[in-house]
């Protein structure tokens, strides 16, 4: 008599959400299931009478949405998510409104608790507008590369640390960020990220913009370019409350480089930083940056420049 239509809007099954079909008239459950996998699936709900659909709150509640649909005539009876209920009847009487108020529908999926490289690399691949919570530190197997995301937040509510280590990056130790990407870091650490050539922990190019805020920088290295952060090919930072400290590069910008691209730099400090040529903290190329309430301690660099170069 009726269809249920799951949804979880993560892909990957309601994770532990199951839901209950109770007849009203004996309070006795008819039937139970879930949606396994995927991101969408349908349930037939049979009965004569009215019934009570609950689902239960699993491990990712926000990923889980459903509607039940009357067959005979393809109306939609009620709509929920996870850890509601909805009554509807087979009779011509009127269906009541599900019980508790349908969740707000959002194109952001969210996830929360997440403390293993896979499951962050996971979280990523869905790109625009993920919502990524780190709650443990992660060591990097390889750098991930970040292409033509936008509103994409990779936080820590715990001050998490992201770990590199010799992983055979090129540009980018921890994170390759390109294709016009618009991702923002906040409360993370980045530590021992090393790359070859850009960008020890992060490398911004092809028109990408990054944010980051409240975050540490720590004995971070590039072959040549931004020990920390590098920027390139009309990349723009915006970077607020965040410390560089002992990163270096073998040429240009222990903490920060930029090349064609444009930052605006507040509340940051760069302590012990070098730089084989210039900019022991930060080098600037043919780019642009507003720089405030900013310090520079016992950094270095062997050419000049040892708190900042620009050319």
């Amino acid at each position: 008599l009726f269809t249920l239509n799951m949804v979880d809007s993560w892909g990957d099954g309601w994770s532990g959400a199951e839901w209950t079909w109770t007849e009203d008239s004996t309070n006795s459950d008819a039937d139970t299931g879930t949606l396994d996998n995927g991101a969408s699936g349908t349930a037939p709900l049979c009965g004569v009478g009215c019934y009570t659909l609950s689902v239960g709150v699993g491990d990712y509640p926000s990923e889980v949405s459903w509607t039940i649909v009357k067959d005979d005539t393809g109306r939609e009876e009620a709509s929920g998510g996870a850890g509601e209920s909805a009554t509807v009847c087979s009779t011509a009487q009127p269906s009541p409104l599900p019980t508790t108020s349908p969740p707000t529908t959002t194109a952001s999926p969210t996830r929360e608790g997440v403390n293993t490289f896979s499951e962050l690399k996971k979280a990523i691949t869905t790109g625009s507008n993920a919502q990524i919570n780190v709650v443990d530190n992660i060591v990097f197997d390889e750098a991930i590369t970040i292409s033509a995301a936008v509103n994409l937040t990779i936080r820590s509510s715990v001050g998490a640390v992201l770990i590199g280590g010799d992983i055979g990056a090129v540009d980018g130790g921890l994170f390759h960020i390109k294709d016009a990407s618009d991702v923002t870091f906040t409360g993370l650490g980045f530590k021992n990220g090393s790359a070859s050539n850009y960008g020890g922990c992060l490398f911004v190019t092809g028109s990408s913009n990054v944010e980051v805020e409240d975050a540490d920088f720590v004995e971070c290295i590039a072959g040549s370019f931004g020990g920390g952060m590098a920027l390139v090919s009309s990349s723009s930072a915006t970077v607020s409350d965040t410390s560089y400290t002992s990163c270096s590069a073998g040429e240009y910008g222990g903490g920060m480089a930029l090349y064609d691209s444009s930052a605006t730099v507040s509340g940051t400090s760069y302590t012990s930083c070098s730089a084989g040529k210039r900019g022991g903290g930060m080098y600037l190329y043919d780019s642009s940056a507003t720089v405030s309430g900013t310090s520079y301690t016992s950094c270095s660099a062997d050419n000049s420049g040892g708190g900042m170069a620009l050319y």
